[in-house]
C-alpha cells in the first residue's frame, strides 16, 4: 500500500507503511498530518492508517521535500492520468465495437444485416412505385372514362362530339383541364374537380359517379404529367 501525506496543502509522497513509520519516528512527518491511499473517498488522520505507528512526540519537520530521495507529487495529478488512461481505454474500446459492427453505424454488422436488407428492399418497392406512377399514361384511365361513357361527348373522332373543348383524341386540348389550379395538387385540376361529388357541374351529367379509387387513378395519371 502506498500512503500519500498532506500538510498545510502541500502533498508528499507517495510512501510504504514502512517508511511512514520511519519517517513518523524521525520526526520528518507529524501525527497531525493527512494521509490518503488507494480505495479512500477523502484525506483521514495519520492515526487512522492501519498499521502506522505513532511515536510519543513528533520533532519538527527536518525535510519537507525529497525525504530520502522520494519527489514530491500531486494526488490531483495521479487522478488526472488515470482518468486520461481510462478515456484512453473507452475510445479505444468504442472504436473497435464501431470497427466489428456491435454498435452504430456498421452497414454489414451482425446486428445490422437484416435491418439494411429490409431498407433496401423497402428503397425498392418504392422505386417501383415511383417509376410506375411516373410511366402511368392514358392508357391506364381510358377505360375509366369509357366505363361512365366520358368518350361519348369528349372524343371527336369517335363520337364527333366535344363538350367544354375537352377532346380525348386531341391531347393538346387536355392541358387546360388536367393543369391543377394548385402546383403540385392534382386534385384541383379542373378535370378532377368535375368528376367529384358537389361539382358545380359533374361529370359525367348522368348516371352514377366515378368512384373514390377510380378518381385517385385519374389524379396519379395527371400527377405524372397526364402523359398520353
Amino acid at each position: 500500500m502506498l500512503i500519500h501525506i498532506q500538510r498545510d496543502g502541500q502533498e508528499f509522497g507517495p510512501y510504504t507503511l514502512e517508511d511512514l513509520n520511519k519517517y513518523l519516528a524521525e520526526g520528518s512527518l507529524l501525527a497531525s498530518d493527512l494521509a490518503w491511499y488507494e480505495g479512500l473517498q477523502n484525506w483521514i488522520p495519520m492515526e487512522q492508517v492501519p498499521g502506522v505507528n505513532l511515536p510519543s512526540s513528533n520533532f519538527p519537520i527536518a525535510q519537507e521535500v525529497g525525504i530520502a530521495g522520494t519527489t514530491v507529487r500531486s494526488i490531483s495529478t495521479k487522478k488526472k492520468i488515470f482518468i486520461g488512461a481510462s478515456i484512453g481505454v473507452l475510445v479505444v474500446g468504442v472504436g473497435l465495437a464501431f470497427g466489428f459492427g456491435w454498435i452504430g453505424g456498421g452497414e454489414n454488422g451482425p446486428l445490422n444485416r437484416s435491418q439494411n436488407q429490409s431498407d433496401s428492399e423497402a428503397k425498392s418497392v418504392a422505386q417501383e412505385s415511383s417509376s410506375e406512377a411516373d410511366n402511368i399514361s392514358f392508357s391506364k384511365v381510358e377505360p375509366i372514362f369509357r366505363k361512365y361513357r366520358c368518350m361519348e361527348c369528349h372524343n371527336s373522332k369517335e363520337s364527333n362530339k366535344v363538350e367544354a373543348e375537352l377532346d380525348f383524341s386531341f391531347p393538346v386540348s387536355t392541358r387546360a383541364f388536367t393543369s391543377p389550379n394548385q402546383a403540385g395538387n392534382p386534385s384541383t385540376a379542373p378535370l378532377v374537380l368535375a368528376i367529384t361529388p358537389g361539382a358545380g357541374r359533374p361529370m359525367p351529367p348522368n348516371g352514377p359517379m366515378i368512384s373514390k379509387n377510380e378518381v385517385k387513378v385519374i389524379e396519379e395519371w395527371i400527377a405524372a404529367g397526364a402523359k398520353f
